[in-house]
């Protein structure tokens, strides 16, 4: 799904598909930042109650261009952050933070912790595009539910809001773009648990320690017996 989502904005035209001739669907979206990577992203629409609008944040990443060298390389984007959000009562809300901390202490968005080992030469855009997505609601064929809770609001999809996907899923989205600057403050370097590894799978390469035995075991110098060993005393 957020996949799609992403690729919306870029690749992703307009539908022309309608459900009949009622009110059209009204999303809207507006972002304000609160410092240090974090943004609000609240809205409003006349979607029914309960309906879960997927929220994110994207940058696109561009090749970096090289004098006299051609590349064919294509365009890429990182999901910088995302959260569901829920509408209650005609209005819904989020809070993305578009930063993280690295190891030494400095703020960085999710593609440059990557971007040193994986050797990548890129040059981000100066917007990041803000999306907020009702989740996929499939084909025509399989819109009834959605179409019946739009038809008790006397509600419709238009082609304003609707987005057809290559393999012909609609989605209803709204986005914005906004110009956001790269990190570049620092903090107090997290203390790295290893448990915080590998999304806390800890270092999966090393074997755990084992704990002492707390019992005390004498074995014996001599044979305590001169009876011939049981056959369940061999190792098979």
């Amino acid at each position: 799904m957020l996949a799609a989502v992403l690729l919306l904005s870029r690749f992703c035209q307009p539908g022309r598909f309608s459900l009949g001739s009622r009110s059209d669907i009204d999303l809207q979206l507006s972002v304000s930042s609160e410092g240090s990577g974090v943004y609000a992203i609240a809205g409003t629409t006349n979607l029914p109650d309960n309906a879960r609008l997927a929220i994110a944040a994207v940058r696109y990443l561009e090749p970096a261009r090289q004098s006299g060298v051609s590349s064919n390389a294509k365009p890429s984007y990182s999901i910088l952050a995302y959260q569901t959000a829920t509408v209650t009562n005609g209005q819904w809300q989020a809070r993305l933070n578009l930063w993280q901390v690295a190891e030494d202490g400095r703020y960085q968005e999710s593609w440059q912790f990557e971007q040193a080992a994986l050797r990548l030469n890129l040059e981000p855009s100066q917007d990041v595009i803000f999306l907020a997505t009702l989740n996929p609601v499939g084909k025509v064929e399989q819109l009834p539910a959605l179409e019946q809770q739009l038809r008790n609001k006397k509600l419709t999809i238009s082609g304003k809001h609707l987005y057809t996907a290559a393999d012909g899923q609609h989605y209803i989205q709204v986005h914005q773009a906004q110009p956001v600057a790269l990190p570049a403050d620092r903090t107090t370097p997290p203390v790295r648990r290893p448990e915080d590894l590998n999304g806390g799978w800890g270092e999966r390469y090393l074997m755990p320690g084992e704990p002492p035995n707390p019992y005390v075991l004498e074995q014996p110098t001599e044979r305590q017996t001169d009876a011939p060993m049981r056959r369940e005393e061999f190792l098979w």
